[in-house]
């Protein structure tokens, strides 16, 4: 008996994109450029990718904002640190890369202030 399936969906978060309001939740917070895919499944395991959607995600309620290949690769380039945020943030949800982030700037804005 072969058992399969369809509809695992995995998330790869990319990074933050900027501060925008969600047409849904109607909170303002900083939205993650993201990749879904929807899997093939056997036996409870994903194993072929057949739906891959870009998108621009609010870390609130989850909703997101389709967007094309070419403007995904273009919000992907304009990722402020790229690698170097990947590497430091590593293993961490997109809420504590937003808390890290937000605590870097303030003690930025402290520094500065003394100065």
């Amino acid at each position: 008996m072969i058992i399969f399936g369809w509809g695992k969906v995995t998330k790869k978060f990319l990074g933050a994109i900027g501060r925008l309001q969600c047409g849904n939740c109607n909170n303002e917070a900083q939205w993650e450029l993201c990749v879904l895919r929807v899997w093939f499944t056997l036996f409870f395991i994903p194993v072929i990718p057949y739906k891959t959607t870009y998108c621009m995600m609010c870390p609130v309620c989850n909703s997101y904002i389709e967007v094309s290949k070419e403007r995904f690769e273009e919000l992907k380039g304009a990722l402020s640190g790229g690698i170097d945020d990947a590497i430091k943030y590593a293993g961490k949800t997109p809420t504590q890369i937003s808390y890290l982030k937000a605590m870097e700037e303030q003690r930025r804005r402290e520094v500065s202030e003394k100065e």
